[in-house]
């Protein structure tokens, strides 16, 4: 094989045309290098272990009455509990010792950051329980705030539950007490892969900290106020479109005792989630926009007849990175493409193949400059061929490939 192969690398150094091609030896030891190079950047990417290590905790959503986000693309939380599952947990839900009937009102959200990510936000807590969980925290010198607390904050010292007033004992006979929340919260179910198209569901988690061990799922339930819960007049996020909002118990399984137990223990958990959109309108205009300007360049690269042709893909090459280093610095780093993402990829690979076709047609000019008569006729005509057709063929790819795209995510 390798004398063959020898011979045959002779043989189109001396004599190139014998042989029915067109192109020189570096030509076609180029083509071989890149083909070479794309069957071992395919063998490494098909390597990659996509297989994760998950969480073997779930969150069932439960029997208890809760508001769902009828925003489209908001997020999904939980596994919805279905037949025997609802009764059993009604049952749950009778038989707890403790109640707590807790409502959420946000009030502002702000600063968010998708890089991190997390957003601030601040509110109001109220809740309301009867006598034998008041017995309980008097009993061991707790506020209620000790024991149900924000679950996804993610800076302690400025995530604070402050009471607004004393507890308080109704006609009767429950307590209640009101609190303003505010921190910095953790998003846990972002998904960027339609940006800049997305949306985003920031939540406000409430769980009960029990390290003890005896204010588990089956003793203490958190019951969310539908009636008074909601979002306020300032909650709307800057640059984004308010979509919905939902709330509701979920019944929250650890893969661990947590050192008190020898099973797994489960705590109930309130989450309140707003959901926002990006506008498409403004996402387009300051995102794709400027992307489709600087590939018009490249799609009428061969109607342009000046004698920079050929320095323009190199131009566009240069802009496409810096157009993408712009919005990617706003996003975290991702295990995945995003739809934008795709789209500069395709961006890229119709600029180098434009690069090519550029490169070619010049060889070409030149070539037809030293034919005569039907030859030379021949290859102008298929230097017109190419001029014409590249044009719509490349804007064709290009849309197609950007819609298959977003319609695989």
């Amino acid at each position: 094989r390798k004398s063959a192969l020898k011979t045959l690398l002779q043989r189109l150094l001396k004599h190139p045309k014998k042989l029915g091609v067109s192109f020189r030896f570096w030509d076609f030891l180029l083509i071989l290098v890149i083909v070479v190079s794309g069957i071992f950047l395919v063998q490494f990417l098909g390597r990659e272990n996509l297989d994760v290590i998950s969480s073997r905790e779930l969150l069932r959503l439960t029997s208890t009455p809760h508001i769902r986000n009828e925003a489209p693309d908001a997020a999904v939380r939980g596994r919805p509990l279905k037949g025997p599952e609802i009764l059993r947990d009604s049952e749950l839900l009778e038989a707890a010792k403790y109640k707590v009937y807790t409502g959420i009102y946000v009030a502002n959200n702000f600063s968010l950051d998708l890089e991190v990510p997390s957003f601030s936000s601040k509110g109001y807590l109220w809740m309301r329980w009867g006598k034998p969980f008041q017995d309980y925290l008097e009993k061991r010198g707790l506020a209620v705030s000790d024991v149900i607390g924000l679950e996804n904050d993610i800076n302690p010292e400025t995530s604070l539950i402050t009471p607004l007033r004393d507890v308080r004992e109704f006609d009767d006979g429950t307590f209640g007490q009101g609190m303003l929340y505010t921190g910095d919260f953790y998003i846990d179910n972002l998904d960027l892969r339609r940006f800049p198209f997305n949306s985003v569901s920031l939540p406000v988690v409430l769980e009960v900290d029990d390290p003890v061990g005896d204010l588990t799922y089956k003793s203490l339930r958190l019951i969310p106020d539908l009636r008074d819960s909601g979002i306020g007049q300032y909650s709307d996020l800057f640059g984004w479109l308010t979509r919905g909002w939902s709330f509701g118990e979920f019944r929250h399984h650890f893969a661990s005792g947590l050192g008190a137990s020898a099973v797994d223990e489960e705590y109930s958990q309130l989450i309140f989630d707003v959901s926002y959109q990006r506008s498409s309108w403004s996402a387009f205009w300051t995102l794709i926009q400027p992307l489709v300007v600087v590939m018009a360049s490249i799609v009428l690269i061969t109607r342009v007849l000046t004698e920079f042709r050929v320095e323009i893909p190199i131009a566009v090459l240069l802009t496409l990175i810096f157009l993408q280093d712009g919005y990617r610095s706003e996003l975290p780093n991702l295990p995945y493409l995003s739809f934008l993402d795709s789209v500069y990829a395709i961006a890229y690979l119709l600029s180098i193949v434009s690069f090519a076709l550029v490169l070619y047609l010049e060889s070409l000019k030149r070539r037809a400059s030293l034919e005569r008569n039907e030859r030379r006729d021949l290859i102008l005509g298929r230097i017109h061929f190419y001029e014409q057709s590249w044009p719509p063929i490349s804007l064709l790819v290009m849309v197609l490939l950007s819609a298959a795209s977003w319609l695989l995510i």
